[in-house]
């Protein structure tokens, strides 16, 4: 990728480029765990943050352009360009662990992290598919998650549904993630519109027409996620719980906006939820929809509801599996390397 003044941006904010058009970054919980300290939310769903490789295949390309977004929304964001050469998924994932390891490589020798947990970061066992832009505008998303998938790793996408053609091939391929978030921005159209911004026509059928295949994903844990902004879509929940019926996910979960980032310059302090109001909002939809609310997380600001308990067992039987698994993988890696370095396994081991 080119380094332009534009792409220069992405550099100072710490994002590591990929290829082409894929980028990593490095979230702060990723830093927390590998200092000992707490992981994210996503630790509901057994995730380990320090072995969590968050990235993107489409870095400043989407079809939305949310008002809460803390991205960069730079020029070019809304058109993949005619004739645009997309990379091979093996690639973007073979560099976006190499990149992953370039950006922790510095924590080797920390006090506060130990030699176990800086080992298990170099051998990321979680790929989260969000961080920038819409994955599904990426045509070679299906042979990611395959390919990930098929090298031990979990799978979480976070999309805004716009493509709902993409996530039926998703289906057609065998490329289910192990989570996928469908992420909905209005409990009604017009709320929708004012909030997403959509820059596709029929953006709102498209999210609905999305949801409504929720239910075909039967290998994935499905969740429909609420970005709630105070007077702009935190309303009406009543309409939320119209489309979770529609969908119904495994699970919703409420998430509190925060005034960071470019977001900044759209919208006022004033627009982050108290966590109360948060909760309170869940517990209107679970009244409205039947889901449980089953856990919040107050540093991230998140609610989780799940719709029976029969969904949250068979969750905690996924993790179970999962944590089984890892060690069998990790068995076969970590315990044959004395002292990790770049030159020797961080550059040349890419399937563990």
């Amino acid at each position: 990728m080119a380094v332009t003044l534009d792409v220069q941006r992405y550099l100072r904010a710490g994002y590591k480029l990929v290829g082409s058009h894929s980028a990593v970054a490095i979230c702060r919980w990723t830093r927390s765990a590998l200092r000992g300290e707490r992981f994210c939310y996503k630790s509901w769903y057994g995730i380990k943050s320090h072995r969590c490789l968050q990235m993107t295949p489409v870095l400043n390309f989407c079809d939305f352009a949310c008002k809460f977004c803390w991205r960069m929304h730079l020029p070019g964001r809304y058109q993949v360009p005619r004739g645009w050469r997309w990379d091979d998924p093996r690639e973007v994932l073979d560099k976006s662990i190499i990149a992953q390891r370039l950006l922790l490589i510095g924590f080797k020798g920390n006090p506060l992290v130990t030699r176990e947990r800086f080992l298990e970061a170099m051998f990321p066992r979680h790929l989260t598919i969000s961080l920038d832009g819409e994955p599904l505008l990426y045509p070679g998303l299906a042979g990611l998650i395959r390919e990930a998938k098929e090298r031990g790793f979990t799978v979480f996408l976070v999309t805004n549904g716009s493509i709902p053609a993409r996530l039926r091939e998703l289906l057609k391929k065998d490329a289910q993630p192990t989570n996928l978030y469908l992420s909905v921005y209005g409990p009604n159209k017009e709320v929708f519109e004012r909030t997403a911004d959509p820059r596709i026509p029929r953006a709102w059928e498209m999210v609905n027409e999305s949801l409504e295949l929720l239910g075909e994903f039967r290998d994935s844990r499905t969740v429909m996620r609420l970005t709630l902004v105070r007077e702009l879509n935190m309303v009406e929940p009543e309409g939320y719980a119209k489309l979770a019926r529609r969908g119904e996910p495994m699970f919703v979960e409420l998430k509190g906006y925060t005034w960071v980032g470019e977001s900044q310059k759209r919208l006022p302090i004033t627009a982050m939820p108290e966590m109360k109001e948060l909760v309170d909002f869940a517990s209107k939809l679970s009244e409205l929809t039947g889901y449980q609310v089953k856990l919040t997380d107050d540093k991230s600001r998140v609610v989780l509801l799940v719709r029976d308990e029969e969904s949250w067992e068979r969750n905690l039987k996924i993790v179970e599996e999962w944590r089984r698994k890892e060690r069998e993988l990790d068995e076969r890696v970590l315990g044959k390397i004395e002292d990790f370095t770049m030159e020797e396994h961080g550059y040349k081991i890419l399937r563990y």
